[in-house]
């Protein structure tokens, strides 16, 4: 017992020396990134589902976009502030990773919250990232801006104030930076095909010291910054001046590699190791999304095999076993055992198709008994209106023929 107490010890010790020093929100798997969302994370094709379907990210929605996206309303947000927004300083630093300000109104917080997401940069590493779109970095349509806020300051960019704040006009994307680590992630090579139909998005100016990752080419604005990075303090910070939802981004959300840059960003600003086999972490991604969309299937016909009367209890036990190889696979996937992770990931997909087989079955008998007991009720009411016609209409001579009707007290 004494060795093997050591010995678990000596693996937690080495688990945690392979995460950089300062990284790691307290009570998160350390190999994972706590990501703090805040602005558009709505339901539907946006990066904050395909946060929340990685075993890397462990994501924390606050919605915080005044223009009411989606059907959010003021009420929604000011409930996602209470609820999800962290209550105080030390709360933020030691509950995050990643801060996420996608779109967001800097309207719905604290005056003293924004000095948390700049200190949190400098002083805990914590990565701070920047989306475009009308409340991002200089606004729109009488958002606030973020031009002189303590925001501003982290940032690998300079927000402009009362000058052109938009680019505009579809104008196309160059990367120029294929070495940095987070493009070298991503197949940027050739050019995917969002970049070269072209979106609007945030006009600013790169700060001196940043690195610029991509461009406008646009000479109407000079081939302003695209994407940014920049080392800051303890931390790391992202600048994106276009939407990535498909409210303003929906060419960028067609992408294949959509779900993979999301998910790697969040990683790179962490500060964690980045995947360099970029097809097999994407066939992975892929299909652990494909069966996330097939469990949710299954449980809709879990449910509508009960309400038929059907027993469901086998496909329970079956989609208990899925979830075990499912996990499986994503503990080899968080540890970058890529192709024993995509290996497990593959026979869960056959798991899949097992016990979809086995619920049309299930299914199937269910439906086998509404189908009888509805034929032995038409077959019961046609009998009995037989019996009925057969009685009038065929036996009536056992009724006595009127020949003549009388009033009753006529005279």
């Amino acid at each position: 017992m004494k060795c093997g107490g050591s010995s678990l010890a000596s693996s937690l010790a080495l688990l945690l020396a392979l995460v950089p020093a300062g990284f790691g929100a307290n009570g998160i798997d350390p190999r994972k990134v706590s990501v703090l969302y805040t602005g558009d994370p709505y339901p539907g094709i946006t990066p904050y589902l395909s946060m929340k379907e990685d075993a890397f990210i462990s994501v924390t929605p606050v919605q915080g976009s005044a223009m009411h996206y989606a059907g959010i309303t003021t009420d929604d947000i000011r409930k996602a502030m209470r609820i999800y927004m962290a209550r105080s300083y030390d709360d933020y630093v030691n509950k995050y990773d990643v801060m996420i300000l996608s779109d967001t109104n800097m309207g719905i917080f604290l005056s003293g919250q924004v000095f948390w997401f700049r200190d949190g940069v400098l002083d805990h590493g914590i990565g701070l990232l920047m989306v475009g779109g009308y409340e991002s970095f200089g606004g729109g349509f009488n958002h606030p801006s973020w031009a002189g806020s303590p925001v501003e300051e982290v940032l690998p960019v300079l927000v402009p104030s009362g000058m052109v704040t938009w680019v505009s006009g579809n104008v196309k994307i160059e990367p120029v930076r294929y070495d940095n680590v987070f493009m070298a992630s991503l197949p940027f090579k050739p050019t995917p095909e969002y970049m070269k139909i072209g979106t609007d998005g945030n006009f600013v100016i790169q700060k001196e010291g940043s690195e610029l990752l991509a461009r406008w080419i646009s000479t109407t604005y000079d081939n302003p910054p695209c994407y940014v990075t920049w080392e800051v303090g303890q931390g790391r910070t992202y600048a994106m001046m276009h939407d990535w939802t498909p409210g303003g981004g929906y060419e960028m959300s067609r992408w294949d590699y959509y779900r993979d840059y999301s998910v790697n960003l969040m990683l790179y600003l962490a500060g964690r190791q980045l995947p360099t086999d970029h097809l097999i972490v994407h066939e992975y991604r892929a299909s652990i999304h494909s069966m996330a969309v097939s469990k949710g299937l299954l449980m809709s016909l879990i449910d509508f095999v009960d309400r038929f009367g059907g027993n469901p209890r086998e496909i329970d036990k079956q989609i208990i076993v899925l979830d075990a190889m499912v996990a499986e696979s994503q503990e080899y996937y968080v540890d970058h055992q890529f192709d024993e992770a995509l290996a497990k990931a593959q026979l869960a997909i056959e798991k899949v198709k097992e016990i979809e087989e086995l619920s049309v079955r299930i299914k199937n008998q269910a439906l086998f008994w509404v189908y009888v007991i509805e034929w032995l009720s038409v077959m019961s009411v046609s009998l009995l209106a037989g019996v009925v016609v057969w009685t009038l209409m065929i036996r009536r001579r056992l009724y006595r023929e009127v020949r003549v009707t009388r009033l009753k007290g006529a005279a």
